[in-house]
């Protein structure tokens, strides 16, 4: 082997190399803002004088060590349409990281008559980052959809059960 050849096989090694711990470096990255952020409700309701109030209590852990999170606004949908939105509630409820908030309550939802309506809702909390998280579940422990997300998920408790430090 020549000189230029070792020369030019030693850059596109190098350059291979690069690629791969860069796509490494990415996929790391995706997988840690997948997983950082665990939003589930359940429903609280209150019937008093043929009115009837329901709201939802949610379940919010920031498990990122290093990203604080500001929440924008809860959406409503009911079969893909829009009900209600509720700008008001946690506008600008801050998340810092590593911590749970097990007791933030948005405001009642407007136009529900019954406990089976607010069960048919669709909740859709926003980040100030325009992230965005849909919830359908009736309970508390409900991650969203996707048998992907809840993958990862179950990936990263297990990486943290055996105290792999991921950030």
């Amino acid at each position: 082997m020549d000189f230029w050849q070792n020369t030019w096989s030693n850059v596109l090694g190098g350059i291979g190399a690069g690629i791969f711990f860069l796509l490494g470096y990415l996929i790391i990255q995706w997988f840690l803002k997948a997983t950082d952020l665990v939003v589930s409700y359940n429903w609280s309701y209150r019937s008093e004088a043929g009115a009837f109030y329901a709201w939802p209590n949610f379940d919010i852990r920031n498990r990122s060590q290093s990203r604080t999170y500001r929440i924008a606004n809860i959406a409503y949908s009911k079969q893909g349409k829009p009900h209600w939105f509720d700008n008001k509630a946690l506008w600008g409820f801050v998340l810092e990281p590593g911590s749970i908030h097990n007791e933030v309550s948005g405001s009642p939802v407007a136009r529900i008559t019954s406990l089976q309506d607010a069960l048919d809702l669709e909740v859709t909390v926003t980040l100030q980052t325009g992230r965005r998280f849909w919830l359908r579940g009736q309970g508390p422990g409900q991650m969203g959809k996707g048998r992907i997300r809840r993958a990862l998920f179950a990936l990263r408790s297990r990486l943290e059960s055996w105290m792999i430090a991921l950030e």
